[in-house]
């Protein structure tokens, strides 16, 4: 990132700032969930398959999509807007701009990496 624009470089900085803030606020909630302080202690227990599969797309694989997006940040990003774009094909009701904003870090980590791939050609 040497000879980067202004533009690329604050992409880039936006990207690590909201998605370490996310990644963070995702791990303490979910290291809560299932030590079984806020729902007790069947936390691990779902009411059918919908509700796990909807679990492991989120909390689980858009945490995993940001921690990989610190190295390899096309896969990360990619893997956080899929994970959540899953989660709205199984639960629409959450469709909402207040739950649009966690694909933002996704969303600017594969713009970056486009970008920053753009530039290297």
């Amino acid at each position: 990132m040497a000879h980067a624009s202004f533009a690329e470089r604050s992409v880039y900085w936006l990207a690590r700032v909201t998605g370490t803030l996310l990644l963070g606020f995702l791990l303490f909630m979910l290291f809560g969930h299932l030590s079984g302080d806020a729902n007790g202690p069947n936390a691990w227990e779902f009411n059918n398959k919908a509700d796990m599969l909807s679990f492991l797309l989120f909390p689980v694989c858009t945490s995993i999509g940001l921690a990989l997006a610190y190295k390899w940040e096309l896969l990360g990003g990619a893997l956080v807007v899929l994970s959540l774009a899953g989660l709205l094909v199984l639960r629409p009701d959450l469709l909402r701009p207040q739950f649009l904003w966690l694909a933002v870090p996704g969303l600017l980590y594969v713009v970056h990496a486009m970008v920053a791939r753009r530039a290297r050609t």
